[in-house]
């Protein structure tokens, strides 16, 4: 065969000519031939250290399969101390269209350019990923050595965060992050946590694309209650709760509840007169018998907005 015109010469001669020696010689040269078999390509990596956090990435599905056999991480993924140090975890999942998915190696670089620093990039799922922060670039320059510093800072963190991301490639993202852990001792319980709470910022925030643990306290306790107990709780205070399917409405509940039932900051921040605030707000009043700037009815209809909006799926 002459491989570089793509021609093949065929030759024969008879069976008597043929010796033993040369029969072995030609199924020699057959086999050595042979096209290999259609088998499953094993998963290349380019380092040793990708290989780890992706085997990592499989280790972390399995105890959030199994959350009552939830482990330490094992010693062999410890990566050079580096999971044995205080971390910020955050998890990112992604809804890109096919032709726009994003790479690991291509995120990794983007997370290093933000952070300034080499970064775990941990595969988690398909499209979905975990990675570690030092707790000195997000929260360091808190001015006050407090959890409710650290937090601001690190929502302050994440908004840039997530507007990088927007920026640079097509389709939905949805970011949670958790206060600092040690990896080692606490990495799945983290990302479950995580998991957890994008999956509630989903459920009760769809425009929203930031969701942290501790702004979601009354959605996972609305979440744990059973449907039935739900439609009840609706049915037996909910009267006129359509109106909260009017996406006017609904703005103006969820404004006033997040700026803590103040009328002037709320109209402010919807840029509407303070006396149309005051007439949305008498409407709700008279349409599902609640005052809203009264604490026991800010509360009640808080829950039963919650409830319309995870039952409204049912």
């Amino acid at each position: 065969m002459n491989e570089q015109e793509g021609t093949i010469l065929y030759w024969g001669c008879s069976v008597d000519s043929v010796t033993l020696e040369v029969q072995r010689l030609i199924e020699l040269l057959i086999s050595s031939h042979k096209e290999p078999l259609d088998e499953e390509q094993p998963v290349t990596y380019e380092n040793d250290r990708e290989q780890l956090l992706t085997e990592l990435g499989q280790w972390l599905r399995q105890q959030i399969k199994h959350p009552a056999e939830q482990k330490s991480v094992p010693e062999h993924f410890v990566l050079a101390g580096e999971l044995n140090t205080e971390k910020i975890p955050f998890l990112l999942q992604c809804e890109t269209p096919d032709a726009h998915r994003i790479r690991s190696k291509e995120l990794n670089k983007l997370l290093e350019s933000y952070f300034g620093e080499d970064i775990m990039l941990i595969p988690v799922g398909e499209q979905e990923w975990l990675f570690l922060g030092d707790e000195q670039i997000v929260t360091g320059e808190a001015e006050d050595d407090t959890t409710e510093a650290r937090k601001d800072l690190l929502n302050a963190f994440c908004q840039g965060l997530y507007e990088l991301l927007a920026s640079e490639w097509a389709g939905v993202f949805h970011l949670s992050a958790s206060l600092p852990c040690i990896p080692a001792e606490q990495l799945s319980t983290v990302t479950a946590l995580l998991q957890e709470s994008i999956h509630l910022g989903r459920s009760f925030h769809v425009v929203q694309h930031i969701h942290l643990p501790w702004n979601l306290h009354l959605e996972r306790l609305v979440a744990s209650i059973p449907d039935q107990q739900r439609l009840r709780f609706i049915q037996e205070t909910g009267k006129g709760t359509m109106l909260f399917s009017d996406s006017e409405t609904l703005a103006t509940l969820e404004t006033f509840f997040n700026l803590d039932c103040n009328v002037s900051e709320t109209a402010k921040r919807l840029f509407i007169h303070r006396n149309t605030l005051v007439y949305r707000l008498d409407k709700i009043k008279q349409e599902i018998g609640y005052d809203v700037r009264s604490f026991e009815s800010a509360v009640l209809v808080r829950l039963l907005l919650l409830m319309y909006k995870v039952t409204k799926k049912l």
